[in-house]
């Protein structure tokens, strides 16, 4: 056995099911030994950005182990940014990298980058390889590091040891996996549930770290009669249509989600290290549940912090709470809900065209089955997401969403397909975000990867304009060079269409979703709708106001850059 077949035998106890990159010279040992095995999978992209993103995405959604390759450096510089992507949202991901020959490290050789100090910051785990006998220790750390920490772990492994033999009664270190669950103390527990019974308006704000306590968190919420607000990543954890779930928070939430956390007089704060203290209510009371007690009280005050998991520490609070009197506000809360939802559906109805993305975002819900799993990508594109595309049933919702990085649609929607292919993936992508990996539809055609692309195509950049104007600055460098991307979908060999219309969205939906290819379906939008956030600050408003006067004193020409 040599060093990369003790890799993959790492990676296979781990859970891994397959490694996404693009082969070269330093890596070429590793992928031969993929060859010659039949478990686990190489998937070959046309960027490794787009490798690390698809990893990313399967991470989140399964909380299994994901797995990208980059050759010696070029290939790893690139997987930065989806690796960064996984830090920041706490998702487990292995990045193997390549390494020019031990013999020539330090002389600045040919594609020779301090790979150590290249991912110092990004990973948890970060080690080179230099001798065999260090396998599979270390591919044995690197994994237990990703999946116990939730990060990413970077293995560097040069290409003369990559194929060199592993030495036998070496190191008998095995993967081990766990499952336990922590608990806060009894006294702890005690503070928190006194808090609980003296309340009258309780919120619950929901993150992702509920992800596997939405019975826990249910239960929970139902003894208080509390609403639940969650946070965007958590968008899928309560399907939108619970009574209990009111919405979202923040710049990309609701009123519903928003008026339940300024109106309540305790806050408890689930699984979530939310980064907006704008939206945190002042001066109320607050508990906090994180696995990671360095996070607890670091966004807001709280009188009580509960380190430990959700699930079992929400069924102790639930099991020590007595009924509590959150009828009144739960019920000021749905009133607001429902009225927001009014004015929702008349965003939501078809209009003459250009479509308004609202009516886009709806249409793609109506016609998405049970169990679609949703990939948003950053931009004007999000806002829609959030807000329109109403969960039911056992979907899912993925997004990047601390990192926030353009172009997660299309290779996070490979990475949901490969890992659940009997499941429906629908991207929703601006065209600004989609053109950053647009390459990467040739992997879904290579793999024949049934994955939708719907594209909300306003031929700019539309939450950026959006930033420049609400802080007074006139629009610039924001339009976008048109592109037909359902004529680019047919030319790389999968299906696609573009659409004007509201006959011809329902069209193409209904044709799209019920296809077995891959889709781009490209819709024109209105290109001026406002990405309205859910309350408006007398600040914002001047800026904007005061943008569109220079705007208008301003000739187009110069706002484009053109002439320049």
């Amino acid at each position: 056995m040599n060093v990369s077949d003790a890799l993959l035998e790492t990676l296979q106890d781990a859970g891994a099911e397959r490694l996404y990159g693009i082969p070269g010279d330093a890596i070429n040992e590793i992928v031969d030994a993929i060859r010659r095995q039949d478990r686990l999978r190489f998937v070959q992209v046309r960027h490794e950005e787009a490798g690390a993103l698809a990893a990313s995405a399967e991470a989140k959604l399964t909380g299994r182990l994901g797995v990208c390759v980059g050759t010696a450096g070029p290939g790893a510089v690139h997987l930065l940014n989806g690796l960064y992507d996984a830090k920041l949202d706490s998702a487990p991901v292995l990045a193997i990298t390549g390494q020019v020959e031990t013999r020539f490290r330090g002389s600045r050789y040919h594609q020779e980058v301090d790979l150590h100090a290249l991912f110092h910051d990004v990973a948890v785990f970060n080690e080179t390889i230099m001798d065999p006998a260090q396998m599979p220790r270390l591919a044995v750390e690197a994994c237990q590091a990703a999946l116990g920490r939730q990060g990413v772990a970077h293995l560097c492994i040069p290409a003369d040891v990559a194929g060199r033999g592993v030495p036998s009664g070496g190191s008998r270190v095995r993967f081990v996996s766990s499952r336990s669950r922590s608990v806060p103390s009894a006294e702890e527990l005690d503070r928190a549930t006194s808090l609980l019974a003296d309340c009258r308006a309780p919120t619950i704000l929901a993150g992702w770290g509920c992800r596997d306590a939405k019975r826990e968190l249910l239960a929970f919420a139902e003894s208080l009669a509390a609403p639940i607000v969650t946070t965007l990543r958590a968008k899928d954890l309560v399907p939108d249509d619970h009574p209990l779930h009111v919405g979202g928070l923040g710049l990309l939430g609701t009123k519903g989600g928003l008026e339940a956390v300024e109106h309540c007089d305790l806050l408890v704060l689930v699984g979530t290290d939310f980064p907006y203290l704008d939206f945190y209510p002042d001066g109320v009371r607050a508990i906090q549940i994180d696995v990671d007690a360095a996070r607890l009280g670091r966004r807001h005050p709280v009188e009580v912090g509960l380190a430990g998991h959700a699930a079992p520490t929400l069924a102790a609070l639930t099991r020590g709470t007595r009924a509590a009197g959150g009828q009144a506000h739960l019920a000021h809360v749905r009133a607001v809900v429902e009225r927001e939802r009014h004015g929702r559906e008349e965003e939501e109805s078809p209009a003459d065209p250009p479509l308004r993305p609202q009516a886009v975002a709806a249409a793609v819900s109506r016609h998405a089955r049970g169990d679609t799993i949703f990939v948003c990508d950053t931009g004007a594109v999000t806002v829609w997401g959030a807000r329109h595309v109403h969960l039911h049933g056992t979907q899912r919702f993925v997004l990047s969403s601390s990192l926030a990085t353009m172009g997660f649609a299309l290779p996070g929607a490979l990475g949901a397909q490969l890992a659940f292919p009997e499941r429906p993936v629908v991207a929703i992508a601006g065209d600004g975000g989609l053109a950053m990996q647009l390459g990467d539809f040739l992997t879904a055609i290579k793999y024949r990867l049934p994955v939708k692309i719907v594209v909300f195509n306003n031929a700019k950049l539309g939450l950026i304009q959006m930033e420049q104007e609400v802080a007074g600055l006139p629009e610039s460098e924001t339009d976008l060079q048109d592109l037909d991307y359902g004529a680019f979908a047919e030319l790389c060999g999968g299906r696609g269409a573009r659409v004007r219309t509201a006959e011809e969205l329902e069209r193409a939906l209904t044709e799209a979703f019920e296809s077995g290819e891959p889709w781009i379906v490209d819709v024109e939008v209105h290109s001026d709708e406002l990405t309205m956030p859910p309350r408006i600050e007398v600040g914002q408003a001047l800026g904007f106001g005061i943008a569109k006067v220079k705007e208008l004193l301003q000739p187009a020409a110069e706002r484009s850059g053109e002439g320049r």
